[in-house]
């Protein structure tokens, strides 16, 4: 257990330092140059470096469902020696469910109730079928909210959900795929029969080696926080410019070959695949937002990121875009046109 847990924080630091040392940060690159470069054209002081990074993970005390112990009593146990059941117990300590890894204590779960189904046709002894009925019905309502502490208090979730470890690409190598398989898995896991643990970890690792959900919701947010300064920016350094053919003014047309050349032709496509991830995810985060079981902060951190954090992001990419329109407009400059 100690190894295991080692080793996840060991691939934490990793990711960290290789995001710390990755020159890939496209977006971030580009939005950087977009602006010093008008800064240049327009020969004023580029704007302050701005530290953007998503809110912090609700609280684990906060998210933890409150499931009772089910206890079993030892007479009791030592009844169940005809069933699987009986190891099951055992390797609990008599108790059904204590504390373990949100992952093993799911899977744990499923097979216990797996073996009390088994264990009650197996089972002749009239008292003995009432008790496993009671615990097979406590553990069967039980189910839902191990289910969730699966899904809020892994660290692979929190990680998935909440780490600042990079940004969004563009390409291939933000799995989108992957990401949208292994969400739908978790989301739909009670549903599968029969479980299996390594296919489990499996998925969680995934999100844990690339967090998707957390790099495109810090995207949208990165983007929404520089564009919003950049276009106020833009609006109180360019009011006063001539138009290109006046005079011999030509900072309009150099600002507008900065736009085409960093934001058009480099952080739009990027922008294009962070909107259709978004359009691709959105389901599934709507389907955990509304689930009835999932703590109310976990689904209040969804959809911060999904409705108000995309919202405030496009919103970002409208005005921005809108003065450029304008100017194009008052120059009567055709987009596309250098």
């Amino acid at each position: 257990m100690v190894f295991h847990i080692s080793a996840r924080f060991l691939i934490l630091l990793v990711m960290m330092f290789a995001m710390g040392c990755d020159s890939r940060h496209s977006l971030q690159k580009h939005l950087k140059e977009y602006q010093e470069r008008m800064a240049n054209v327009l020969d004023v002081e580029s704007q302050d470096r701005l530290t953007i990074s998503l809110p912090p993970y609700p609280s684990l005390r906060d998210l933890k469902q409150n499931i009772p112990v089910t206890t079993i009593k030892l007479f009791e146990f030592y009844n169940l020696k005809h069933c699987e059941l009986y190891s099951l117990v055992a390797e609990r300590n008599t108790s059904l469910g204590n504390l373990q890894l949100p992952s093993t204590r799911y899977i744990y779960e499923r097979h216990l109730i797996d073996a009390l189904k088994q264990c009650l046709i197996d089972t002749t002894d009239s008292k003995v079928q009432e008790r496993l009925e009671n615990w097979q019905r406590t553990k069967n309502q039980q189910l839902p909210m191990v289910w969730a502490d699966l899904i809020q208090l892994s660290s692979e979730m929190k990680q998935g959900f909440s780490s600042n470890f990079g940004l969004i690409e563009g390409n291939k190598q933000d799995g989108l795929s992957q990401s949208k398989e292994t969400l739908t898995y978790l989301l739909n896991i009670n549903q599968k029969k029969p479980i299996n643990s390594a296919e489990l970890e499996q998925h969680l690792q995934n999100l844990l080696n690339n967090p998707l959900p957390a790099k495109l919701w810090l995207s949208q947010l990165t983007l929404a926080q520089h564009l919003n300064r950049s276009t106020k920016w833009l609006w109180q350094h360019t009011e006063g410019l001539q138009c290109p053919g006046v005079g011999t003014e030509k900072k309009i047309e150099y600002l507008i070959n900065v736009f085409q050349q960093f934001f058009i032709e480099k952080i739009q496509p990027i922008a294009s695949q962070i909107n259709h991830y978004q359009y691709q995810l959105n389901p599934i985060f709507e389907k955990m937002a509304a689930h009835p079981k999932l703590s109310p902060s976990f689904k209040e951190y969804i959809n911060n990121f999904n409705q108000q954090g995309f919202g405030n992001y496009q919103v970002a990419m409208q005005q921005h875009i809108h003065f450029w329109q304008g100017l194009f407009k008052r120059c009567n400059i055709k987009p596309g046109k250098r």
